[in-house]
């Protein structure tokens, strides 16, 4: 398909079958802000979850089918799906995730799912799938991306980066597959069944593959640090941000390669020269100790390290400024505004914060917003809001009165 620079793309419906504790949920959807309401623990984040899994083919928050689909359909069999319909222009894409559940034949017998991606009704692998629909998920686990590990933080940006380029998700999965073999090599050279010069043709392919991720993951930091670093200065009172990509792929972690001034070739280049002065270092490792999947993202507030001294507000805002950017760097990677999908964004913000985050969110063509109460949202965002309220799986479009909704002092 197509697309026009800065054609809007809008989840017009969303559908779940089996997903969690959504039942049977069918939702017709408009552009603009919608409110889904309700207490903790009633199916608000499972709708945005759910809508996220249709632009990266997965889910954010479980790892496994199993903990996806609901709780009878693994004693009974039966059918999961997510569905959902967004609209471009004139153009419709339809998406949807479908994990077909069989329950055991007997006692202690195993659950089977068997997992299926379409859009617009053909059959799809996930990495054709993904980036058909573009969405920016904000939920409290994104904390976890400044306090949590480096492959948190990479996961997240494998992620943005797949959104808009699906030839990355391709070379990210051959560089997954190649640090495998040579994983398993390395440790059967140690083990005397192989030979050291077998190294040479997974060492080609580590440098090649290897430079093309590091090259894409340095252009995404870049983009983000054009925009998060502004962003981030709006919501705070002076907090400064930076944000540096560290990739791996010298000796040492302490010496970093000016990536910002390599092409991808002298990056393949400098992995190439490196790893004969690791060899030995390897082989006793049984492991690839450089590349990509050793990078890291460096995240500081206020010139130090943001892991170590950020507060969970602090840290909130970060994550905030983060998000904001990443929907900016999708919309100039595809020319496409992605869908905003904030899961219980305004919740530890004063009533000043939630203004100016809600102000940077409505530039999109489509916000899906969680909250416990709709008094939480400002009356200006509200009263042009379309909202809902999510009981026990259960979704009812409300009308919002002045009345109804109360501010904070």
């Amino acid at each position: 398909m197509n697309h026009q620079k800065g054609d809007p793309i809008y989840l017009s419906r969303l559908s779940l079958n089996g997903f969690r504790n959504h039942t049977n949920t069918a939702l017709e959807l408009r552009p603009g802000l919608t409110l889904f309401q309700g207490q903790n623990g009633h199916g608000k984040s499972n709708l945005l979850e759910a809508a996220y899994m249709l632009a990266i083919a997965k889910s954010a928050r479980s790892s496994h089918d199993r903990e996806l689909v609901n709780w009878s359909l693994t004693e009974t069999g039966g059918h999961m799906q997510v569905l959902g319909v967004g609209r471009e222009g004139d153009n419709t894409i339809q998406a949807q995730i479908d994990v077909d559940v069989t329950a055991p034949n007997n006692v202690g017998g195993s659950v089977g799912f068997r997992k299926g991606l379409r859009v617009n009704g053909i059959k799809r692998s996930a990495i054709d799938f993904v980036g058909n629909l573009n969405i920016v998920f904000f939920e409290a686990d994104d904390l976890e991306i400044i306090h949590g590990s480096p492959g948190r933080r990479r996961r997240y940006l494998d992620i943005l980066i797949s959104q808009s380029d699906p030839a990355y998700l391709k070379t990210l999965q051959r560089y997954g597959q190649v640090v495998t073999q040579r994983n398993q090599l390395l440790r059967r050279i140690r083990e005397g069944a192989s030979e050291v010069d077998e190294l040479a043709f997974w060492d080609e392919r580590l440098a090649y593959e290897g430079a093309r991720v590091t090259d894409s993951r340095r252009r995404s930091v870049d983009g983000l640090n054009e925009h998060a670093v502004p962003a981030h200065a709006e919501l705070t009172d002076g907090d400064t941000l930076e944000l540096e990509y560290r990739p791996r792929i010298t000796a040492s972690s302490d010496d970093r390669p000016q990536v910002g001034i390599m092409t991808p070739d002298m990056i393949e280049q400098e992995i190439k020269q490196t790893l004969p002065a690791i060899r030995r270092r390897e082989i006793a490792q049984g492991i690839t100790v450089i590349g990509p999947h050793r990078d890291d993202l460096e995240i500081r507030l206020n010139g130090n390290p943001s892991g170590n001294i950020a507060s969970r507000g602090q840290s909130r805002t970060i994550a905030l400024s983060l998000k904001l950017a990443e929907a900016v760097f999708v919309t100039q990677s595809t020319g496409r505004t992605p869908v905003l999908a904030l899961d219980d964004i305004l919740s530890e913000l004063d009533p000043k914060r939630r203004e100016l985050v809600l102000a940077a969110a409505i530039k999109h063509e489509q916000i899906l917003l969680t909250a416990t109460e709709p008094g939480i949202i400002p009356q200006d965002f509200l009263d042009s809001a379309n909202v809902f309220t999510v009981m026990n799986g259960r979704v009812t479009q409300e009308e919002i009165t002045v009345q109804d909704a109360t501010t904070d002092d």
